[in-house]
């Protein structure tokens, strides 16, 4: 069914999914060329492969590593998901997203030698985050207004759960500055994946697709669909775990064997993640929104579900 010029909100929805992938793409495009670059830069026995991704912080590929976690972030704040888990969880992830991006991984200060990047990066975090936290809080109260009866109740714990990270963000920034450089880039790395298999495990456990019975799904089943979004919730969760799990032993007992572990954790999760997003995109091409998405819609008189 090709799109009418008259459904720019479904359009719009169209641009938010595919723009995640082009801006994955974007990054391991960028990763590429400077991992190329260095291996023919470099001499023998020279790191010319970074440890992760969010190592290359500190290279050419700055502001390409950044400006794209800001964009992901973005587009999964603005994405509807299901009302309840889903939607959260993708609010959460686009939040951490931007601590990604804005906190850097640590680095020793005498890898920096020479590296312009590597400058001022306590007062660059300082400046970002408490810029993030400033205005993420004027949007938060825009948004929590509107619901403020919720506070009262079981339907506002959402509120609760954002105000509270985002306190709780604010009071580590800036009563123990030196642990938030320390640590923040890594828990908000491990949140933002663990959010992502979440959003998957709901989409392959929800069964009403859709919401009128005349809307259909493109490629698959929804049978189909939620097979394989449960396989990859379990590969998401397996190489989180794992990875992580081998990337320490092996820091702690061979640190010299393999360097790039969290680098291949990170590529793995990633793509993981671009697959569930292209299938979902496929699946929900034509409806929009899954039905859980869409519940509030039919209350209000005059308005047409996207």
């Amino acid at each position: 069914m090709a799109i009418k010029q008259g459904d720019p909100v479904r359009l719009t929805y169209r641009y938010l999914r595919v723009a995640i992938v082009a801006v994955v793409l974007v990054l391991f495009v960028s990763l590429t060329m400077q991992i190329i670059a260095d291996h023919g830069r470099l001499g023998s026995g020279e790191e010319w492969w970074h440890a992760s991704i969010s190592a290359y912080f500190y290279s050419p590929v700055q502001s390409i590593f950044v400006g794209s976690l800001v964009g992901i972030g973005t587009c999964l704040i603005a994405i509807k998901g299901r009302r309840g888990a889903e939607e959260v969880l993708l609010n959460f992830a686009g939040m951490f997203a931007f601590v990604v991006a804005l906190v850097p991984t640590p680095l020793d200060a005498a890898m920096c030698t020479e590296q312009p990047y590597c400058l001022d990066v306590p007062e660059r975090v300082g400046n970002n985050v408490g810029t993030l936290l400033l205005v993420g809080g004027l949007v938060m109260v825009l948004s929590t207004w509107p619901r403020r009866r919720d506070l009262a109740g079981r339907e506002g714990s959402d509120l609760w759960l954002t105000w509270l990270t985002w306190a709780a963000t604010g009071l580590w920034l800036l009563v123990w500055p030196a642990s938030f450089l320390t640590v923040a880039h890594y828990a908000a790395a491990v949140l933002l994946f663990a959010c992502l298999v979440g959003v998957a495990w709901i989409n392959g456990s929800d069964r009403a697709v859709t919401a009128q019975s005349f809307e259909k799904l493109r490629g698959m089943s929804a049978a189909a669909y939620r097979r394989w979004y449960r396989w990859i919730a379990v590969a998401m969760a397996t190489v989180l775990v794992v990875g992580l799990g081998t990337m320490v032993l092996l820091d702690r007992f061979f640190p010299e064997l393999f360097p790039q572990t969290l680098f291949v954790v990170e590529t793995l999760m990633m793509l993981i993640f671009v697959l569930f997003w292209v299938l979902q995109t496929i699946e929900f091409w034509e409806i929009g929104l899954p039905a859980g998405a869409r519940v509030l819609d039919r209350r209000l008189p005059g308005d047409t579900p996207l």
